[in-house]
């Protein structure tokens, strides 16, 4: 599986996302996005994704958020606030899917968060209740 980058815009700034495709090619399988805990990054879940989306003939998408994994760094003097799982969930998850043409209205994602990963995925879930 390849490791490739894209470009989102989040808190007026550009950020570069690392994510990972797990048969991509299955366009009509549903699809997973993987959301990681608080102090991982994609490369923690090792190989659990490719071994769940085979045993479940599913597609995949894991990727790092921004200041983890080989994301965009956090900036040294960047505080986030308590509503830093908020932002991520309805703020960088969207954006990231739109920016790889994941269209929510008709693909639904399912999410699997382990850890800040859950919460975010829940958070998702009820701010886009139409969209997984």
């Amino acid at each position: 599986m390849t490791i490739e980058f894209v470009d989102i815009a989040w808190d007026h700034r550009s950020v570069r996302i690392e994510h990972q495709w797990i048969a991509r090619e299955k366009r009509h399988a549903p699809l997973w996005v993987f959301l990681h805990e608080g102090l991982g990054s994609l490369a923690m879940w090792k190989d659990f994704p490719q071994q769940l989306c085979a045993a479940l003939g599913c597609r995949g998408l894991v990727y790092s958020r921004p200041g983890y994994g080989r994301s965009t760094p956090r900036d040294e003097h960047e505080i986030w606030e308590l509503d830093f799982m908020h932002r991520q969930a309805h703020e960088v998850l969207p954006a990231l899917l739109h920016a790889l043409d994941i269209d929510t209205a008709h693909d639904k994602p399912w999410l699997f968060g382990h850890s800040d990963g859950g919460s975010i995925a829940l958070l998702y879930a009820a701010r886009f209740p139409g969209h997984i």
